[in-house]
């Protein structure tokens, strides 16, 4: 039961999260075949999660010999900041949902390896505050890849997809 909170708001709220999220991924996607500077790793990226692609990236940056050090210190803030906020959007989306009095909502974290419970207290704001952030680290990619790899960096990843006419499956069976 959801006491004095909009059903309606909430379900907008972690919606744009959710769009956000995706955006993030798709950036990500391309900002991963870029740096390995191929066509090909869009065979690959549609596997990886965003904190894999976050992480792959990271590695990337740190041996890409293409990319200058004071770049490379900009983009791995920028990979920074995506990893900080799909951190957050992974606490919010998958965490269990508890309302409270009042127009704040809980959420309930638990662990694999533990029987604790960390509470959290958001409210409506907070999470549309967290679309926000996710979109932010996205669009601080997108920079910090334009100013390591130039405009056309946001064209590798799609190079495959072009030439074969469909998207590429995830699925190993097709």
């Amino acid at each position: 039961m959801l006491i004095d909170v909009d059903v309606d708001e909430l379900q907008h709220a972690l919606g744009g999260v959710v769009l956000e999220a995706a955006y993030l991924e798709r950036v990500l996607r391309a900002a991963f075949s870029a740096l390995v500077g191929s066509k090909y790793a869009a065979v690959v990226d549609g596997r990886l999660t965003a904190a894999a692609l976050i992480e792959d990236c990271e590695q990337l940056t740190r041996y890409h010999t293409g990319i200058s050090q004071p770049v490379k210190d900009v983009l791995m803030a920028a990979l920074r900041a995506c990893h900080e906020a799909n951190r957050e959007r992974n606490r919010v989306i998958h965490d269990t949902w508890a309302t409270r009095p009042g127009s704040a909502v809980v959420t309930l974290e638990g662990g694999r390896r533990s029987h604790d419970v960390t509470v959290s207290v958001r409210t409506l704001t907070e999470v549309r505050q967290l679309a926000d952030q996710v979109a932010d680290a996205a669009n601080g990619l997108k920079v910090a890849m334009t100013t390591a790899l130039g405009s056309n960096w946001v064209l590798v990843e799609d190079q495959l997809r072009q030439e074969l006419g469909h998207d590429i499956s995830a699925d190993p069976g097709s």
